[in-house]
């Protein structure tokens, strides 16, 4: 069945690269009548077009001589487009998916690889790995760290296994920010104020200072950020009184920088950001009572705080760069859902209130070394070293029918303050995890134009969990334990190998095609099987890791002057997937190791920058993923094969287009520009048989911004969601209803901007 699976691979590596062939022919005739100019002015042809230098092999090369799918956008293009976060740049780039449930839970997909268990998509703020941050089993909960006095954001497509390890099995995200500028005094400042249509008003903040303490030795850069109201959920009562935009937010943060260069070859930088985010109440609306109304009785607020640590160290030597770093992550979650839904289905006669709440560490440290050794073989090597460290409580309790709040929080608060029975059922849990893993990448230039890159990593984790689980009230048609309290402990050791091979050949100066297969995967974890056999449900233990091969073959290249342009084909087979199976009497959530997908997919990207003050970009993603066989029928949810995998939109494009000009009566330019983007509809379950099967429609947004830009200052206008639309860009499908998260309603607003 493997060596099946593996031909079917190549056939589609071989059909895809006939696609590559027919671009090749048609940017030839343009490559060969530029290759002598080409030979003459080397690259200088690229003047309009600006040559990005990224990061994503942990060595500098450029965009176009990176053999793999990559998209950056620059830190200028991120603020004029007020992309602050992690949810909008699904907005930037059509290749990335975001399913958002409310601020703090964002499950990132790239090439439609998404489903239960830990996330598919590597997390990182510049050295500092962020992934795996997880509220409630089977969520991502990817952190939604403010994107403030960013430089870059890499968007690396496909696995990123050898050089990110775990989680990376589809591809990486890559905040990288500003460095400290050891030289000069600089900084800004800006402020947006907006109305949101019926909503409450919307203000954003963002202040950098950075400060040279021994010029050209040490500095320090500071920056703050925040963001205040802009409600828009309508809370309706029983007896039909409504309470309007309830779900303000606030996201207040900062960071502080201090980079050093004591000597010629050493280079010290040392971080500390902070973050707090809080919403008032319910972030959703309930998809059985129309756009932006929430029955909800009882209170369902939120609360995030984050810190990060991190030192980065780069001694440069003659054949190459040493660099070690340490990060380490503190992250508290608090939040309240209604479950008052599953209350009344068990024939309990009260509101019920479902929190939740987890302390979450990780700390992660990592040697390396980048060569740039004279001759034809490059390479980077190194080792990694992490630790996480989790502790979670959730409870379901009974609400007052006043309040909507809880009496008590969790389990041990309510005994003592005297309200246990409150207390229906409740849960700790605690888990830790050491991480070990060692890599190396080697590049081999063959000739000027030929290159190889071949690449492994051996990873190896060791993973203890326990969970107590206790119940309290019990009525006659709810689940009962046998016992009050149930406590589990497993020991899990795993030990994966990734691999990533590549081929580059540069067809011109202008012209690169290449190959690429690449393995990812993600480890497993456990399951609460214990507590599950006290309902007389048997599920295993725990669930392994799965893994992908990706194969893809593309194109990248510069269009004359002002055209570069980007075209990928891609296939890939994951086997033993993590998905999410429910018990026969649906009472029991787990993961299980069940089933094998494909997807075959076509990325294309396009930039223009012409000289006469156009400039735009556009970006198409085609993902076909579906199940390459049926699911057994031990998973206990169904799914057949050619089902299309569940939150993935077949078709997605996004592009920006902006026109600066002169005012010369004003001593300033003007500029205009607009957004768009288009997402196709997915759904919440392989098919109809499963009783949470749900579409997410399609949509589309649009956006403009004008104003006037002199060499200190920008005045300009905005609106965001131009034709106010309600996207569903995220939704909850359990017992308690559909729940769907959408954007804010049309937002218009101004926003002034100075710097020096």
């Amino acid at each position: 069945m493997k060596c099946k699976r593996n031909s079917t691979s190549l056939n589609n590596l071989k059909s895809k690269s006939f696609g590559v062939a027919i671009l090749a022919q048609a940017i030839a005739m343009h490559s060969a009548q530029a290759e002598t100019s080409d030979e003459q002015m080397d690259r200088s042809h690229r003047t309009q077009i600006e040559e990005l230098v990224v990061t994503a092999t942990k060595r500098a090369t450029s965009q176009q001589d990176t053999p793999l799918a990559i998209s950056a956008v620059k830190g200028d293009q991120l603020a004029q487009t007020q992309t602050f976060d992690v949810e909008s740049l699904s907005r930037m780039d059509p290749s990335v998916q975001i399913n958002n449930r409310g601020i703090g839970d964002n499950q990132i997909i790239v090439r439609g690889i998404s489903s239960a268990g830990k996330p598919t998509v590597g997390l990182y703020y510049d050295e500092a790995v962020i992934t795996g941050l997880g509220l409630d089993g089977g969520s991502d909960n990817q952190p939604n760290l403010g994107m403030h006095d960013v430089q870059r954001v890499e968007i690396l497509k496909g696995p990123q296994g050898t050089l990110f390890g775990a989680s990376s099995m589809s591809g990486t995200l890559r905040l990288v920010t500003n460095d400290a500028n050891l030289s000069d005094v600089e900084g800004s400042v800006s402020f947006s104020a907006a109305g949101v249509s019926d909503g409450n008003p919307f203000y954003r903040g963002e202040a950098v200072v950075n400060l040279p303490i021994v010029t050209d030795k040490l500095a320090v850069r500071g920056v703050v950020w925040g963001d205040f109201g802009g409600g828009y959920i309508d809370k309706v009562s029983e007896s039909g009184d409504v309470d309007e935009n309830v779900n303000d937010q606030t996201v207040s943060g900062g960071k502080l920088l201090v980079g050093a260069q004591p000597t010629e070859n050493l280079v010290v930088k040392a971080s500390v950001i902070h973050q707090e985010s809080e919403a008032e109440d319910s972030q959703y609306y309930e998809y059985s009572e129309g756009a932006y109304n929430n029955i909800s009785p009882t209170l369902e607020n939120f609360e995030d705080e984050i810190d990060l640590f991190s030192v980065v160290a780069d001694y440069s030597a003659d054949f190459g760069t040493f660099t070690a770093t340490g990060s380490y992550l503190d992250r508290d979650m608090y939040l309240s859902r209604d479950s008052t839904p599953t209350a009344v289905f068990f024939g309990i006669p009260a509101w019920l209130a479902y929190h939740q709440d987890q302390q979450f560490s990780m700390f992660s440290s990592e040697f390396r070394f980048s060569s740039d050794f004279a001759g034809p073989v490059q390479l980077v090597s190194g080792v990694f070293f992490g630790g996480q460290e989790m502790d979670a409580r959730n409870a379901a309790l009974v609400a007052d029918q006043e309040s909507g709040e809880a009496a008590c929080n969790f389990h041990a608060d309510c005994v003592e303050s005297g309200f246990a029975m409150d207390d229906i059922n409740s849960g700790l849990s605690s888990s830790t995890v050491d991480q070990f893993a060692a890599f190396a990448e080697t590049t081999i230039d063959f000739t000027d134009r030929f290159s190889s890159v071949i690449g492994v990593r051996y990873y190896e984790a060791d993973i203890d969990e326990k969970r107590v689980s206790t119940q309290g009230l019990r009525f006659p048609s709810s689940p009962v334990q046998t016992d009050d309290v149930v406590q589990l402990e497993e020991q899990i050791t795993e030990d994966e190998v990734s691999y990533n091979l590549a081929l580059s050949y540069m067809l011109s100066e202008s012209t690169t095609l290449y190959a690429r297969a690449a393995s990812g995967f993600r480890p497993g974890g456990v399951n609460n099987a214990d507590t599950a056999a006290q309902y007389g449900i048997t599920v295993p233990g725990q669930y392994d890791s799965d893994e992908l091969w990706n194969y893809e073959v593309g194109a990248k290249s510069y269009l004359g002057q002002h055209l570069y342009g980007e075209l990928t084909f891609y296939h890939i087979d994951w086997s033993r997937q993590q998905i999410s199976a429910t018990d026969p009497e649906g009472t029991f959530v787990y993961i299980a190791n069940a089933g094998e997908s494909t997807v075959d997919g076509v990325e294309a990207m396009l930039n223009a920058d012409f000289s006469n003050g156009w400039t735009g970009n556009i970006g198409i993603t085609y993902t076909d993923s579906k199940l390459a066989e049926d699911l057994p029928d031990s998973a206990e949810t169904t799914g057949y094969s050619g089902d299309r995998l569940p939150y993935t939109a077949r078709v997605a494009f996004s592009g920006q287009v902006q026109y600066e000009f002169e005012l010369p009566k004003f001593g300033s330019n003007g500029f205009i520009s607009t957004n768009f983007n288009y997402r196709g509809n997915s759904y919440t379950a392989f098919n109809e048989d499963d009783s949470n099967y749900q579409e997410l429609h399609s949509y589309h947004l649009v956006s403009a911004r004008a104003g006037i830009r002199r060499d200190t200052w920008e005045l300009g206008m905005f609106i965001d969601n131009l034709t106010d639309e309600i996207p569903e860009i995220g939704l909850r499908v359990t017992g308690d209803g559909y729940r769907v998260y959408t954007t804010r309603p049309r937002t218009i607003g101004v926003n002034y901007k100075v710097w020096f």
